[in-house]
């Protein structure tokens, strides 16, 4: 779906119209490679979106996404000379995939003088350029030094140049005649649809199909029809329609179109409807190019920043995982290690029933009657040298203390690292389930509020400590994701939480005392809340416990188990005690329910 010359042509006769002369209001870096300016019209206020994104390069109008809380160096660049900036022109240079912002600015010294920001779209090579009225280049979001290219340098101070040029004909100026001798000059076994995008400016692989196809060509032998089976009528033909285009490049009468599939997104699209990709299952249709480039390339960018963004979070829990699971390895054997203590203890009580306690220094150890043994059987024990045997007796004492110590100790910090691996497991199931922007936003702050994740503030100092206050007075704050809402068989209302935030508030604030609560038996999942008071009665029918239930498992780490055990119980047994992490709680006098996982009562509910 890359941007073409002659669709990147459309594109700008489209959006000029609406951003010329509009003023820069507010600069946001959101992505390392894409910005977001804000423009402010007579009337109203747009978005221009402008990304140098290697897969994903493109400029629109949009949304304004998330402001991050500390702008990037060329954020701040822009800023500093285009706040308050009139947008003049907008110009693509021949039909190169290169575009040029044109910004009039007011400087102190200079007056007004004109800024440009260019974008250039050339896959991994993909840049965005900010330059002053003489064309020296002041930022660009990627640096290109003399070691990474010989031929052209991105720096600041240096001579902005455009990309080297492709040598490709422009269709704008041919004739019939430079047509037929690009066509007739070609490999005979070259396929035509190749030639049109390696010799002609302007033509991506999409756009040759499309004007073949326009050309009488079927779809099938479009694809595959060569310079050697090419006529002089179908040369006409095909040069018919490339002049048609060319005249719509002229006049502005676009006809830009997209196809979309059975599930309503945009798989494709171009300045001219693509005909030749409708089929049963594909349906192509007239579309604005802006509305275009948003449905198809911007939710892209929006699933491929929630991926990284749940990568970044993964690696989070992932680092936390190891640390808790070493403390519970360690733990676990200093508590098998303790088991010898009585030893030590027995060792000393037999020392001191010796005659002659406090003295014997300088043996190395002593022959005993152990009376701890049924059997009275005889031990050594091994003695310091230097101390008396009452002394060693005192040694041994010490040492079964100190264990003892240091196994309530163990014991407390073990049940502290299997309750945090037990809460990382939630924490990683509910991220593994999120798919909206709104869910891995609230998973993050939960992260931040339990202190795995460093809050960065906006002077660039890094805590560890949440500040809720600030949070709740963020102008910028995440809106809420809503909860799981179901209606059962029977029209009862069922709640299930997305993630430990919302389980708090679900159990601890919105459920009622005689409400059902629900949670897979000894296994991250959500809460599951039936409003029992929505049916007029505190009684749930079996229809419902099972639904329920079987929601229960869905939204757990037992999704794909069979025979999973559901405990249930009203909230009024569930109990969050003080110092818990999101999402934890304690609950007793439950029953279990053993659920396997039914399609009929996951389709019901739409999963």
């Amino acid at each position: 779906m890359a941007l073409d010359g002659f669709t990147i042509h459309a594109l700008i006769d489209e959006l000029r119209p609406v951003i010329i002369n509009t003023r820069v209001d507010r600069i946001h870096q959101f992505a390392s490679e894409e910005i977001a300016i804000q423009l402010r019209g007579a009337r109203d206020s747009l978005t221009l979106i402008i990304s140098a994104h290697a897969q994903l390069a493109r400029f629109h109008i949009g949304e304004r996404p998330g402001v991050p809380q500390n702008p990037p160096p060329f954020a701040m660049l822009l800023r500093k000379h285009l706040a308050g900036a009139r947008l003049i022109n907008l110009q693509q240079y021949g039909l190169e995939r290169v575009i040029r912002f044109e910004f009039d600015t007011y400087e102190e010294y200079a007056g007004q003088a004109a800024k440009f920001l260019y974008l250039e779209i050339m896959g991994k090579h993909s840049n965005l350029i900010f330059a002053n009225h003489e064309d020296v280049i002041l930022g660009a979001v990627k640096h290109i030094n003399e070691f990474q290219s010989r031929v052209r340098q991105v720096l600041p101070g240096e001579k902005y140049t455009f990309p080297p040029s492709q040598h490709k004909k422009d269709p704008r100026t041919m004739s019939a005649e430079d047509f037929s001798l690009v066509i007739g000059r070609s490999d005979p076994a070259q396929k035509v649809r190749e030639i049109l995008v390696k010799h002609l400016d302007g033509i991506s692989p999409l756009l040759a199909d499309e004007l073949l196809a326009r050309s009488g060509f079927a779809t099938d032998s479009a694809a595959v029809v060569t310079a050697g089976g090419f006529g002089d009528s179908d040369v006409v033909n095909l040069w018919t329609s490339l002049e048609d285009l060319v005249n719509k490049s002229r006049t502005g009468l676009w006809e830009p179109g997209a196809a979309i599939d059975e599930s309503g997104y945009v798989i494709d699209f171009s300045c001219i409807k693509p005909t030749h990709l409708a089929d049963g299952k594909i349906a192509v249709r007239d579309l604005p190019l802006n509305q275009c480039v948003v449905e198809s390339f911007e939710i892209t960018a929006a699933n491929n920043r929630l991926a990284l963004l749940k990568q970044n979070l993964f690696r989070t829990i992932s680092q936390a995982m190891t640390r808790a699971q070493h403390r519970q390895k360690a733990h676990q054997k200093s508590i098998a290690a303790a088991d010898q203590a009585d030893q030590w203890r027995i060792y000393g009580d037999l020392l001191l029933t010796c005659t002659g306690a406090k003295s014997g220094a300088g043996q190395s150890a002593m022959t005993l009657v152990n009376y701890y043994d049924p059997s009275c059987a005889q031990i050594t024990i091994p003695l310091d040298q230097a101390l008396t045997i009452a002394d060693n007796a005192q040694k041994y004492f010490k040492k079964y203390t100190k264990i003892k110590r240091g196994l309530q100790f163990s014991t407390q910090q073990l049940k502290k690292a299997e309750q945090e691996i037990s809460y990382l497991e939630s924490v990683q199931t509910a991220l593994e389930f999120a798919d909206q922007p709104s869910e891995i936003e609230e998973i993050r702050l939960e992260l931040q509020q339990s202190g795995y994740q460093r809050v960065r503030g906006r002077d660039g100092t890094r805590s560890k400590t949440h500040d809720k206050s600030k949070e709740k007075g963020r102008r910028n704050a995440p809106e809420k994701a809503g909860f799981h809402k179901f209606k059962s068989s029977q029209g009862i209302e069922i709640i299930v939480g997305r993630n430990n935030i919302q389980n708090d508030r679900l159990t601890t604030e919105m459920a009622a005392p005689n409400d059902l609560w629900m949670h897979v038996q000894k296994a991250p999942g959500s809460h599951v809340l039936i409003r029992s008071s929505s049916s007029g009665s505190n009684q749930v029918d079996d229809v419902t416990l099972l639904e329920a239930a079987n929601l229960a498992v869905f939204f757990s780490k037992m999704r794909s188990s069979s025979k999973v055990p559901v405990d249930y119980t009203n909230k009024k047994y569930v109990k969050k005690p003080p110092g818990f992490r999101p999402g934890m709680v304690i609950y007793d006098n439950f029953s279990t329910i053993i659920v396997d996982p039914d399609p009929a009562i996951l389709k019901h509910f739409g999963l």
